[in-house]
């Protein structure tokens, strides 16, 4: 029974670990397009008396003219007697950014476009640029500290399991020891143990992963963000055979060591 208790110690140790890495990860790349793809529909609006072409400011990717003849065709409709030909129409510029900016970032944006001379307006979308930056920042910083609290959580579980396999293996490995037995030898049956709760770890672990990514609530999260986004199977479980098998061994490693 307490074998039994030991063996699911493992394995709900190793689970909890590599299902809070590929949530983070996953949680991570998914915040990460929702960025850009914000960052692609965010512009700084701009009224300049001279036409533009480059500025000094290294935040900005790209400026594009604002096409503003169909305004002043209203514009001209509706205000017959104005003649609009004497009128010095300034030029209107969007301007993209590289990423989403802070707050701060975004206020020292605005005070470098100011310092141009022809530069008469700047517009931005501050209030909800704010709103959007803080609740990103908001959800990395609960990702990350979720999953450090995972990960404490599950190498906790994993000390205990090594105390527990201490004591189920300590007479049997210290006779071997006086035999002389090779450090190999000595650790053969911990390392078979651990190889096997980590095959099964991961297969519980995987099969979790395909269930929550296959669900219709992680498919209606991707659609309402509106990005495009999918899971690189083979790399997360790659990554994730790696996390297993070298906790499971390192986990062996101490306690053969402590054995001596």
């Amino acid at each position: 029974m307490s074998s039994l208790k030991s063996h699911l110690t493992l394995i709900l140790a190793l689970i909890s670990i590599m299902l809070s890495i590929f949530l983070f990860r996953i949680f991570s790349n998914i915040m990460n397009l929702y960025q850009k793809n914000i960052v692609n529909n965010y512009s700084i609006v701009i009224v300049s008396t001279k036409p533009v072409t480059s500025l000094d400011i290294s935040q900005i990717e790209s400026i594009k003219p604002i096409n503003i003849n169909f305004e002043i065709k209203k514009l001209k409709e509706k205000y017959k007697n104005i003649d609009f030909s004497n009128l010095q129409i300034p030029f209107f510029y969007r301007l993209k950014l590289k990423t989403l900016p802070s707050p701060s970032e975004l206020q020292e944006i605005k005070e470098k476009l100011k310092n141009y001379d022809f530069i008469k307006k700047v517009m931005t979308k501050s209030s909800s640029q704010t709103k959007i930056y803080n609740l990103l920042m908001l959800l990395k910083t609960t990702s990350k500290v979720f999953m450090f609290l995972i990960a404490v959580l599950g190498f906790l579980l994993i000390l205990k399991q090594l105390e527990v396999w201490k004591l189920l293996h300590s007479e049997r490995m210290y006779i071997m020891e006086l035999f002389g037995a090779p450090f190999w030898f000595k650790g053969a049956s911990l390392f078979k143990t651990a190889f096997l709760d980590s095959i099964i770890s991961l297969i519980i672990t995987v099969g979790l992963i395909f269930f929550i990514t296959d669900s219709i609530l992680f498919k209606n999260i991707i659609s309402e963000l509106n990005i495009n986004f999918k899971v690189n199977y083979l790399n997360e479980i790659i990554l994730l055979v790696i996390t297993s098998f070298l906790i499971s061994f390192i986990s062996s490693i101490i306690v053969i060591i402590g054995k001596k």
